[in-house]
């Protein structure tokens, strides 16, 4: 046996023989979830710091850049989806899944089911903001105890708030596992999301097959939408992002929508305008910047209510099987935040479009730009360089990935 492997063995021995921490009866059904816990603060992007196993785990082996990212629908239910770079694979490739994560009638206690088996996901304990503590035991042995349980540690950012290290040893103490048995995990290099996202391999992701929304009219669409979300094809750091992206569409005499285009880089406020007007289908827009650029794609409105939240939808590149390989989608609100049931009906319709809710980015809305459709808006604040919003980052990043 080589010395790596033996060394490999000895830790192994070793996690499984360390003592249980003291302080605790052990008891699995003795340990407290998170006291009034909510999950529409839960939900969303959950970056890991450590994990629980009973095996010990060169950092060569371990997943590197790991998260969860849960996603909640109109059914109540959570998708996790899951992304990591591949120890396994030379050039530390990302490794994206998901799977189902269930609620039930006790808060904070969910389960989820892999391989056709459930397995318990409690809450223990959580600020919502900035850590997260999860366990789960299951194997209980019949004197109550665990004999085989899951733990994590998690971090709503990449980097480590102190406020984690500081509560980890009672977050041990607690469920009986010893520190030494917890790896941490490498957050150096964000994964990118897959746009385009099967949910389930029976799923039609055939463009023809996008619905509209019914009886789509444009005097209702009419007025100012504020972005909360958008679909990115890579993943871009928040610091690249626009900030208070909103569109304020004015119906004209022939029926179509004059858009006046504003938001936020760090150099200043843009603006921009365009044009969206009618096809054949109501609600099958079409979209043209009408000042520094001829740029046009579909804006599809596949989702509305008109008063609180609207989901658009544009296939940039249909392969020819019919399904669409690049997208542009966008969730808007007509105010500065969007409800959570809005937020999961969005969530709900994007996954049906075979887009990935876990690719979208946040639109920060907190300081917006004066408007300027009544007068002259000047030129671009910055050294009078021309910005086109998210959807242009979007396009430029298409470009970039149809031609590798």
């Amino acid at each position: 046996m080589s010395f790596y492997n033996l060394f490999r063995v000895c830790c192994i021995l070793l996690f499984n023989v360390l003592p249980l921490t003291e302080g605790n009866d052990c008891i699995v059904d003795n340990l407290l979830i998170q006291p009034n816990f909510e999950l529409d603060k839960y939900v969303g992007k959950w970056y890991a710091y450590q994990w629980h196993t009973p095996a010990y785990y060169s950092p060569e082996e371990r997943f590197n850049d790991y998260y969860h990212n849960y996603i909640q629908t109109t059914s109540g239910n959570i998708t996790n989806y899951i992304n990591g770079r591949d120890p396994i694979t030379p050039d530390g490739k990302c490794s994206f899944m998901s799977y189902n994560l269930y609620p039930t009638n006790s808060p904070g206690k969910l389960i989820y089911t892999w391989k056709k088996r459930e397995f318990p996901y409690w809450v223990l304990e959580t600020d919502y903001t900035q850590y997260a503590f999860v366990y789960g035991c299951y194997n209980v042995s019949a004197d109550g105890a665990c004999d085989e349980a899951q733990a994590w540690i998690w971090s709503r950012t990449p980097t480590f708030p102190q406020i984690i290290m500081d509560k980890a040893p009672s977050f041990y103490n607690r469920t009986c596992l010893p520190s030494s048995t917890f790896l941490k995990t490498k957050q150096e290099k964000e994964c990118s999301a897959p746009a385009q996202y099967r949910t389930s391999p029976d799923q039609s992701c055939q463009v023809s097959d996008v619905p509209i929304q019914l009886d789509f009219d444009m005097k209702l669409f009419n007025g100012t939408w504020y972005e909360m979300q958008w679909l990115a094809q890579m993943f871009f750091p928040a610091s690249e992002l626009f900030q208070d992206y909103q569109h304020e569409y004015i119906i004209q005499e022939d029926g179509s929508l004059k858009g006046y285009i504003k938001g936020r880089t760090d150099k200043g406020c843009f603006y921009r305008q365009a044009l969206l007007t009618s096809s054949e289908t109501p609600g099958r827009l079409h979209f043209n910047l009408t000042e520094g650029g001829s740029d046009y794609y579909p804006y599809w409105v596949v989702d509305t209510d008109y008063d609180n939240y609207a989901v658009m939808y544009g296939c940039l590149n249909v392969s020819t099987s019919g399904n669409c390989t690049a997208a542009r989608s966008t969730v808007w609100s007509r105010r500065t935040s969007l409800a959570p049931c809005f937020q999961y009906r969005a969530n709900s319709v994007v996954q049906n479009l075979c887009v990935n809710p876990a690719a979208f980015l946040q639109t920060s809305q907190k300081n917006a730009c004066a408007s300027c459709y009544k007068q002259p808006c000047g030129t671009e604040t910055g050294g009078g360089a021309t910005y086109t919003a998210n959807s242009q980052l979007l396009i430029f990043a298409v470009t970039v990935l149809l031609s590798i």
